[in-house]
């Protein structure tokens, strides 16, 4: 008799966690998250690097020698010298929504941009950063923080979502 009233007690809980329709069908909660879009021609030349910036929302690190890159998520990247791993110093930001991630090898910086994958070469000689190619749609839209897919026109580019 416990086992059954234990169960039936279950059965009621679950119960609450489902949403229903008007319908009255089962379906998944309503995704409150809107999609923060860019046109593809504003994209692509969104890319810059300028002076440092705070970060706002970091993310990953990735040191390559004597440069340390911290993720500002989906805004851009901050670029540190890391010669003295005890006190890196901020050198400057490279622009870029929508990105999240970042790889190094020699001087070519490669950033996934939302969608597309986009190489930088760096020049530590004058400290310059040149976007020298981009490969587009080569990973798909960004997901909502609760796994939905993006309902946007085809020119536009999800860099990030809001509540």
């Amino acid at each position: 008799m416990k086992k059954i009233l234990v169960c039936f007690c279950l059965l009621c809980l679950l119960q609450c966690c489902v949403w229903r329709n008007t319908d009255d069908d089962i379906s998944v909660p309503p995704d409150y998250y809107k999609p923060v879009t860019m046109a593809r021609p504003a994209f692509e030349s969104a890319v810059q690097a300028t002076t440092f910036q705070n970060i706002t929302k970091p993310g990953k690190i990735y040191i390559k020698d004597e440069l340390m890159f911290v993720s500002d998520v989906n805004k851009g990247f901050g670029v540190y010298n890391y010669s003295d791993a005890a006190n890196p110093l901020p050198i400057g930001y490279i622009k870029i929504p929508g990105a999240t991630d970042i790889a190094v090898r020699n001087n070519n910086i490669y950033i996934n941009q939302a969608v597309d994958l986009v190489s930088l070469q760096y020049n530590p000689a004058n400290n310059k950063i040149t976007i020298t190619s981009r490969n587009k749609n080569v990973f798909p839209q960004k997901l909502s923080p609760r796994g939905s897919f993006p309902n946007v026109a085809p020119n536009q580019i999800v860099i990030d979502w809001t509540l």
